[in-house]
């Protein structure tokens, strides 16, 4: 018993002993066995571990003598040790090479990461998904360097995407292909959790394989696919709410103030119809009434993974919604994914991508400039014994503006959408010998539109009605498809390396519509708003629109010894909307690589693990204009015969026909280098570019005498030129020390747009103001540039306004008093005309800004996403109200103490007025202009996913996000980044702020489920 006792405490005391096992070792490097400086090392299963010093070697106490170390570093492979009661373990560690050979999708074929010689960001769908958005590109923004995207809150609102600026007037959205089928320039249908990557093909080199449609970029998006292996569930949801920050408006008291002293300091007699002295508590707050203090967001996603050796496939389920900030309008999509691919033997195997949707939405009422401009002395209805049946007469009429109750307009809205579509792949794939693909994918992209309209009769005032009630119906159908076949070829002999493609594609492109409309139905009620029940006014209108597109394409790929690169590619592109002889045009491309990191005189430095040079060159096409605007039409017209008010149907010329047109082409020249340093932990990429383009596509006007019967008759003509010019800077950080682990990227970019020759002496005017235009397009300089006076602060007394003269003595705003705004005579003509207006500010920013953040400690996660824009301008056109009060507007609280009453009393807000005889509201100038830049935190989430021992193979995560947070800048309207894009305007009328839909505030929880 005493031998068996004594075995026991023998093994017992060794198993202490085991457990206060002091490591130490040296770790170094398989590609050049140098010492390495800050590798991790863990007890695998706890906390305890440390770092190499500057000499790679380490010291680990307290080591259980059957445990395993791990040896870890970004950049290399991790390795695993076990102790085994070793005092000294060495360990070398190799060079994890995944991100150079991660295969990329490049047009119509992939690559491999290290073999790339243009300019291509990657973006990876788990990066995406972390933000909720009903639209990709939203999740996008700040990720991928020198895409500039700009966001709208509204639901269903499309961001506009730049990809290194503008050289057409003709659009700047870029190309989106899904999955090999080009889908256009929206991809609100598609659910961003389906996505796996997303390539941006920035320059020429990359995008001239696209041709005629890659002029403004082309956005490759790569969904889902299965996996051999067992089938994999996940179900991903968020569910939040919106707010938006509500602007300070004058209440019902400073109103009356402000509305009476614009009279008085005219030395006219107020006209007010409200109470005297009236308090803010008798009076209306319009914004509550008119916008909700919260509005909702839900996304839910289920989707599967799965296969065999023989067929692989995957699907998804998802929903999502979001709610406006008024108690009209909406916009949900329920969206499924299904893909599969059969493997019939060694050469051959087929798959089918299969994406049904349905997009439903109620047009969101654009009213929130109203809500602040409303006369806040009115009630939201007449007295109740004013009612009439018609609920839409209840509403008041404003008693001192002419502004239409903004409530009475949401409770009218009746405008909506449903919309179904379905995006179709099948293809085939045929290896016949090793290195051979032969691929053939018909894609169709079918989308069924039928949209609502209703507008009600009623009256609230002479000025505020509608006679005749109006009920419409409109069915658009587009049906597009592509046929895309390529042949592939990949070898490798001795050190080259060779892969070579040719393709030809087919597509078309079709739009069928229809709209009835009618009035005068008997009444107001639901079961009457249809077409049918319209007894007045019958119309009917609809049209086939075709264009069609085919292309011979070529590449190849070139690289000797992982050192040299040599892409050359090429496309002709034949379209139907060019005439016979222009119809057809080439788009070649070039580009080299040097990686200099492989070169046998970089073997002993350990600088850079990986250092190589770009350069490119290549030519894109746009023709994104009307698909008959090489000819002559005629259309209907109505026509008025003597002094009947009855109108005759007969024709006229609808547009004009130019048979010299040709083709728009941008020429593009790239050079770059990527940079990795400090065994992969530090990433950097730099690019400059130089974007031209050649015949840009304008519509000119047409002599008058030469007698067509428009007004302006306007022809697409070959005429214009454009150039961008450019710089990108991305540097990325990351590692791990012990159980916290960090990424930070930054990306910085810059762009000049330019217009070399648009129509001669005639600039391109854009953003109508009070009869003049706010933006003026010329000539030699940037686009997009506000156009206008010099304020020059206010007149203090009528000694300044005296003063300022010509150099003759003439007062030069004779109709100005104290208060008013002093304007520059620039030119010193002694006169204040157009002469003297310059260029006020640009709407496009000097630098933009993308800063992401991603930190993990244990099972923790915290990600925060930061996006800017610097240097670029706004004009504030909602100043020109809410501060003057114009018409009996509102105004911005604060504006009776603000604005000019006395000498000294402001040098920034003129003085109140009615008539503004000095037109200090009604003239474009330098008063309206406001430093646009802005710093947004675009995201932040932060994440827990629950230890697997407690939940039993499911794997489950859950956060908490915030979207919006908080926006640093001096800009005083709602927001800056909404204010950039300027609704639909084009891009020669971006940074006008018309008080448009801004960007909410997001709170939301999320769930991700694995199992």
């Amino acid at each position: 018993m005493k031998r068996y006792l004594f075995i026991l405490l023998s093994f017992f005391t060794l198993s202490l002993y085991a457990q206060q096992i002091k490591l130490t070792g040296n770790v170094t490097s398989s590609s050049d066995q140098e010492p390495m400086i800050g590798v991790t090392i863990m007890v695998k299963g706890t906390t305890n571990g440390t770092v190499t010093d500057l000499d790679g070697n380490y010291a680990l106490s307290e080591v259980p003598g059957n445990g395993t170390l791990t040896f870890s570093m970004i950049g290399y492979k991790t390795k695993e040790v076990k102790v085994n009661n070793q005092k000294v373990i060495n360990v070398v560690l190799d060079e994890n090479i995944e991100a150079l050979d991660e295969v990329v999708v490049i047009g119509y074929g992939t690559a491999k990461k290290s073999d790339l010689t243009s300019s291509i960001s990657t973006v990876k769908g788990d990066e995406l998904k972390k933000m909720a958005s009903g639209n990709a590109m939203y999740s996008l923004q700040g990720k991928a360097n020198g895409v500039q995207i700009t966001s709208a809150g509204s639901p269903g609102a499309t961001p506009r995407v730049i990809i290194r600026g503008v050289t057409t007037v003709n659009g700047s959205d870029p190309l989106y292909v899904v999955d090999g089928m080009p889908v256009g320039t929206n991809i609100n249908f598609l659910n961003q959790d389906d996505i796996e990557n997303i390539e941006i093909l920035k320059d020429a080199s990359a995008a001239a394989i696209y041709g005629t449609r890659g002029s403004n970029g082309v956005i490759l998006v790569t969904t889902k696919k299965g996996k051999e292996g067992k089938t994999t569930f996940q179900f991903n949801t968020s569910v939040g709410f919106l707010t938006l920050s509500k602007p300070d408006i004058a209440g019902a008291s400073e109103y009356e103030k402000v509305f009476k002293a614009r009279y008085i300091n005219d030395g006219n007699t107020p006209v007010w119809n409200s109470k005297d002295n009236i308090t803010d508590a008798e009076g209306t707050d319009w914004w509550d009434e008119t916008v909700k203090k919260v509005a909702t967001m839900q996304s839910y996603n289920l989707s599967f993974q799965g296969g065999s050796d023989k067929i692989i496939y995957s699907g998804s389920v998802g929903y999502f919604r979001q709610d406006s900030h008024y108690d009209y309008g909406y916009w949900d999509k329920l969206t499924a994914r299904f893909n599969t691919e059969y493997r019939f033997n060694k050469i051959v195997k087929a798959g089918m991508d299969f994406s049904p949707k349905l997009e439903r939405w109620d047009d969101t009422p654009n009213l929130l400039n109203d809500a602040m401009r409303m006369d806040p002395t009115t009630p939201v209805f007449r007295p109740e014994e004013e009612w009439t049946d018609n609920v839409y007469d209840r509403y008041s009429r404003s008693h001192n503006s002419q502004v239409w109750n903004p409530a009475g307009n949401v409770a009218r809205m009746n405008s909506s959408s449903d919309e179904y579509g379905l995006l179709m792949n099948p293809y085939i794939n045929i290896e016949p010998i090793k290195g051979l693909t032969i691929r053939s994918q018909f894609g169709v992209n079918a989308r069924f539109r039928t949209s609502d309209k209703f507008e009600p009769k009623f009256f609230i005032d002479n000025l505020e009605k509608r006679d005749q009630s109006y009920v419409e119906r409109k069915a658009d159908n587009w049906i597009d498809w592509n046929w895309t076949n390529t042949i592939n070829y990949m070898t490798t002999l001795d050190k080259h390396n060779i892969n070579v493609m040719g393709g030809y594609t087919m597509e078309k492109f079709s739009e069928y519509w229809v709209l009835g409309s009618r009035e005068n139905t008997p009444s107001n009620l639901d079961e009457l708003q249809y077409v049918n029940a319209g007894t007045m006014n019958q119309k009917s209108e609809g049209t086939n629109a075709y264009s069609t597109l085919i292309s011979y394409l070529g590449r190849l790929m070139y690289n000797y010894d992982g050192r040299y690169y040599l892409t050359a590619s090429i496309r002709v592109d034949g379209s139907s909307k060019f005439p016979t002889g222009s119809k057809y045009a080439t788009f070649p491309a070039v580009s080299g690589a040097w990686r200099i990191s492989s070169e046998e005189f970089m073997k002993d430095q350990d600088i850079f693990s990986n250092l190589k040079l770009r350069a490119g060159w290549g030519r894109v096409g746009n023709q994104n204009i009307d698909s008959n605007a090489y000819l002559s039409l005629v259309g209907a017209s109505d026509y008025v015969f003597g002094t009947s008010a009855d109108r005759t149907l007969g024709t006229s010329v609808s547009s004009i026909g130019n048979t010299n047109l040709r083709w728009e082409t941008v020429e593009d020249v790239n050079v770059g280098v990527d940079m990795g340093l400090l065994n992969g932990r530090l990433n950097v990429t730099a690019d400059w570019f130089k974007k031209k383009s050649t015949d840009m596509l304008l519509k000119k006007d047409n002599l008058l005498i030469l007698g067509y019967p428009m007004w302006n008759g306007q022809m697409w003509t070959n005429i214009g030129k454009m150039q961008a010019t450019g710089w990108e800077l991305s540097v990325n950080w990351n590692d791990k020390v012990s159980d916290f682990g960090y990424e930070i990227g930054v990306n910085l970019s810059s762009v000049k747009n330019k217009a070399v020759k648009l129509l001669g002496e005639s600039p391109i005017l854009t953003g109508g103001f009070n009869g003049d235009y706010i933006i003026r397009n010329e000539e030699g300089g940037e686009i997009s540039r506000f156009y206008g006076y010099v304020a020059d602060g206010l007149f203090q007394n009528q000694t300044e306004v005296n003063a300022h003269t010509g150099e003759h003595g003439e007062v030069l705003q004779p109709n100005a008093v104290p208060g008013d705004i002093r304007f520059k005579d620039l030119n010193n003509d002694g006169v204040l005309d157009d002469k003297d207006k310059v260029y006020l500010g640009s709407a496009f920013p000097d630098l933009m800004l993308g800063l992401n953040t991603h930190f993990t400690y244990k099972d923790f996660d915290l990600v925060a996403n930061f996006y800017g824009t610097f240097g670029n301008d706004i004009f504030n056109k909602t100043t020109a109200e809410l501060y003057s009060g114009v018409g009996g507007s509102n105004v911005f609280a604060g504006t009776y103490e603000k604005a000019w009453n006395g000498e000294g009393t402001s040098y920034e807000i003129p003085r109140l007025s009615v008539n503004d005889a000095n037109n200090n509201y009604k003239r474009v100038s330098s008063f309206f202009v406001e430093n646009g830049s802005y710093l947004r935190c675009k995201l932040l989430q932060l994440g827990y996913t629950l230890p697997k021992s407690l939940v039993d193979g499911l794997g489950i995560r859950v956060s908490v996000s915030a979207q919006n947070l908080f926006t640093i800048t001096k800009y005083s309207g709602m927001d800056p980044e909404r204010a950039a894009l300027n609704g639909d305007a084009g891009i020669t009328e971006a940074g006008i702020d018309g008080a448009g839909y801004p960007n909410p505030r997001t709170f939301l929880v999320g769930l991700n489920l694995t199992f």
